[in-house]
């Protein structure tokens, strides 16, 4: 009879066992997925953020453009609501940029 309660919880223990690991598997998958989601993420946000850097770079050489014409002509050729615009733009974009980074 003592034979049979060892057998009895030695059953118990592998059904224990075989209950962990299956939750251990499924947490690992679902950790594999978030992963994947996290990682596609990651390369999403870095591509964009390589197109708004090439954009900031860009609208910094038109203001740099703008100013060397400023200086050597005496005035801009851009009016001051293009010049507004060319700020707000830059403004946004950067703005991008921080939310990006901050993500």
């Amino acid at each position: 009879m003592a034979d049979t309660s060892k057998y009895d919880l030695f059953l118990n223990e592998i059904g224990s066992l075989e209950k962990a690991v299956q939750k251990f598997v499924s947490n690992n998958v679902e950790l594999e997925e978030e992963k994947l989601t996290l990682t596609t993420r990651v390369n999403k946000l870095q591509k964009e953020n390589e197109i708004l850097v090439l954009k900031i770079k860009d609208l910094e050489k038109q203001i740099s453009s703008a100013e060397e014409v400023k200086t050597s002509a005496g005035k801009t050729n851009l009016d001051l609501t293009e010049r507004e615009n060319l700020k707000n733009q830059i403004d946004d974009l950067i703005s991008r940029i921080d939310y990006h980074i901050r993500s």
